[in-house]
């Protein structure tokens, strides 16, 4: 009965809270942050490295191949002593202005003469190639020529250069009626140097024969405590043999006699190597000139160390230079002496070009040898080496006459030329020549014990 009672009583709250007042509702209004992905077309520019090929009207020049020469020459080629450039300076210029694409190429030698002879020699007997021009003494042409070792120019050259050349020019680099090089290129002969202040300040003269000469140191040494007397290259070279050739016509002898035979041997010959000797065994020429090239003796000279000097004209080219000489202004060159009966003699060394009948560039070469010899060339080499050349038109040039004012007494040397020993065996007649002369100026030799040696043997030598 309680249970119904209450039950009744709930269902009357329920029925009252129904019929009264409602509440009011309620709006939340919230923001929310979210992101979403809104796909968007774009244009993405990408750059594109490409290679546009654009026809273009052009003309191509291939250079052609240069054709190089090779020139054997020693190391004065690099040097000038004049107001000019260097020779080969001057050589590879007109070679390339002449013929284009051309070039030279320098293949050194030794300054030894000797040692020059027998590198080419090498050469010539191997059939080498390596040589296309060159610089050659006239005292090989004979030995050069004989054997076959040179190309014959006479037909080969241009006319018009070679009638600059006179015919004792020509004739000096000749061998049976065939031109074997043009030149000289330069050119050197001896003569004697002394101090003219000396002899002048003792009354005197400049001395004409070996006597003089003697006689002149006698006379002035004992007032210049110090100086020598005669100074000249003795060492057992071919400078030697160039001194002795001088010595040898100076009293009176002669290479070879009329059937073509030694002739150094005889008693001219013996009295002048007698007296080469006694200038050492004496005192007028020092012991250490038996080791002295050229240049030894002449440095003695234009350092005031001596009275006389042997040398060749190209100590003109310094001896006025106060920097490089102390006898600037004091000095005289006249021809050698001469005794009695002999002659004055200069010994001449004539340098020229020439072509190895070896070369593999004949024809080139010898294009290139016509402007060489030519007048253009030989005026740069004149005023780079000094005064002695073959070609004549240089003296015709004003910048040669003018950068030469010693040319008066070279002329007077010149009067005095001495050709080298004719041999078809230049080089062995030599090594025979100068060992011989050698072993008699150190005293190991009577001068007739090396004179008749060097004869026996230089016959054999001949007749072979």
């Amino acid at each position: 009965m309680f249970v119904k009672r209450a039950v009744f009583a709930i269902l009357c709250v329920v029925m009252l809270a129904a019929c009264g007042a409602q509440p009011t509702a309620e709006t939340v209004i919230q923001t929310v942050k979210e992101t979403v992905e809104v796909p968007v077309e774009q244009t993405v520019v990408v750059p594109v490295e490409q290679t546009v090929v654009v026809p273009v009207e052009q003309t191509v020049i291939v250079p052609e191949d240069k054709l190089q020469l090779s020139f054997a020459g020693h190391e004065y080629f690099n040097l000038s002593f004049g107001p000019a450039d260097p020779p080969l300076v001057t050589m590879r210029k007109v070679a390339e202005e002449n013929f284009p694409g051309t070039e030279i190429q320098l293949i050194m030698q030794p300054l030894d003469g000797n040692k020059y002879h027998d590198n080419l020699a090498t050469y010539f007997v191997a059939k080498d190639a390596t040589v296309d021009l060159m610089y050659a003494a006239g005292y090989w042409m004979t030995e050069f020529g004989a054997a076959g070792w040179l190309v014959p120019l006479q037909d080969k050259l241009d006319p018009a250069v070679l009638a600059k050349y006179d015919q004792a020019s020509l004739d000096t680099f000749s061998y049976k009626g065939d031109l074997l090089g043009i030149g000289p290129v330069w050119g050197g002969i001896g003569g004697l140097y002394y101090r003219k202040d000396l002899l002048d300040a003792a009354g005197v003269a400049a001395p004409e024969t070996y006597d003089d000469l003697i006689a002149a140191c006698d006379t002035i040494l004992p007032n210049n405590a110090g100086m020598g007397c005669w100074d000249w290259p003795a060492m057992r070279n071919l400078v030697l043999v160039n001194r002795w050739s001088e010595y040898l016509y100076g009293f009176g002898g002669q290479y070879k006699d009329d059937s073509d035979m030694c002739a150094m041997n005889s008693a001219e010959g013996v009295a002048a190597l007698d007296f080469m000797i006694g200038l050492f065994e004496n005192g007028y020429t020092p012991q250490e000139a038996l080791s002295w090239k050229e240049e030894d003796s002449s440095i003695r000279f234009i350092s005031g160390q001596t009275l006389f000097v042997s040398a060749r004209q190209d100590l003109l080219n310094y001896i006025d230079d106060p920097t490089k000489s102390q006898v600037a202004g004091k000095w005289g060159f006249i021809p050698n002496p001469a005794q009695p009966g002999g002659r004055p003699s200069g010994f001449t060394e004539f340098w020229a070009f020439a072509i190895s009948a070896s070369s593999d560039n004949i024809d080139e070469a010898v294009k290139v040898l016509n402007v060489w010899a030519d007048t253009a060339t030989m005026v740069p080499f004149n005023l780079a080496w000094g005064p002695i050349q073959g070609n004549a038109e240089v003296y015709q040039d004003a910048t040669v006459l003018a950068g030469n004012k010693f040319l008066p007494l070279v002329q007077e040397i010149a009067k005095t030329a001495l050709a080298p020993l004719p041999s078809p065996n230049y080089g062995e007649v030599v090594d025979v020549l100068q060992a011989e002369l050698h072993s008699a100026l150190s005293g190991s030799k009577t001068a007739q014990q090396a004179l008749d040696d060097a004869c026996a043997a230089i016959d054999v030598i001949d007749a072979e």
